[in-house]
């Protein structure tokens, strides 16, 4: 397997993962859980052709608020290739973000003074969204108000879910009429993660994330350490990874 730079890579999840980039995992502290997360993009064509992409991601965050996440790198349609597994590790304790690829003996460092965690009870995350490539914070003109959903148990974990609807005004992105995306989220409020969100556009397009086997122990401390007999690398990237997701 072929080293993978730290800059090059960051910008290669960043571009190719764009339609589905995941919600970000915080760094809490005293809120340990290891879990399967699943993305489910949709897209419909004009003649009801339905092109549906899905991938999984592991997450596991210790005690200490240090995340560490699992995911195949995204690969060109159609191509026949073994997705390399890319593995994360964010320790806002030391400061230093941690980008391994499977089947390379070689860690990307990038050190961070100032990285904080937080401690719980956390604030619900924000909801966002991201259309045609466009990213769409929580204070971005175009939202409606919050709408309460309630409250409820998914994968025996208590959420609180929120719905607003955001609408991309005709001719932003080179849309002839305006566009309307729906975000249905729900949260995990000891967690301080989204459990379920989905994201519907008017344009027939669907983004569907989900946690499963969500577990709330204490995951095995080696998981957020570089192995032994890995080198090491300090580098800085030019792209670092965004927090979002698309309904486009």
């Amino acid at each position: 397997m072929r080293r993978i730079a730290f800059a090059s890579l960051s910008l290669a999840l960043v571009v190719g993962a764009q339609a589905q980039t995941p919600p970000e995992i915080p760094a809490v502290i005293g809120a340990p859980f290891s879990d399967t997360a699943v993305e489910e993009t949709t897209r419909v064509m004009q003649d009801g052709t339905r092109f549906v992409h899905s991938i999984t991601t592991h997450h596991f965050r210790n005690g200490q608020g240090s995340v560490r996440s699992e995911r195949p790198l995204p690969m060109p349609a159609g191509s026949s290739e073994e997705p390399p597994t890319i593995v994360t590790i964010n320790n806002k304790v030391t400061g230093e973000y941690m980008q391994m690829a499977s089947g390379a003996k070689v860690a990307s460092v990038l050190q961070r003074p100032g990285a904080k965690v937080v401690d719980t009870p956390v604030t619900l995350p924000e909801i966002r969204t991201m259309f045609a490539g466009m990213r769409v914070g929580p204070k971005d003109p175009g939202w409606s108000a919050p709408v309460s959903l309630g409250e409820k148990t998914l994968d025996g974990v208590h959420v609180v879910g929120s719905q607003r609807t955001y609408t991309v005004a005709a001719g932003k992105v080179g849309n002839s009429k305006a566009v309307t995306v729906i975000v249905q989220q729900w949260s995990s409020p000891e967690l301080g993660i989204i459990v379920d969100k989905l994201d519907t556009s008017t344009t027939g397009g669907q983004f569907h994330y989900h946690l499963t086997e969500l577990t709330q122990a204490e995951p095995p401390a080696e998981l957020f350490t570089v192995p032994a007999d890995y080198k090491k690398i300090l580098v800085k990237p030019s792209v670092e990874p965004a927090a979002s997701s698309s309904a486009g």
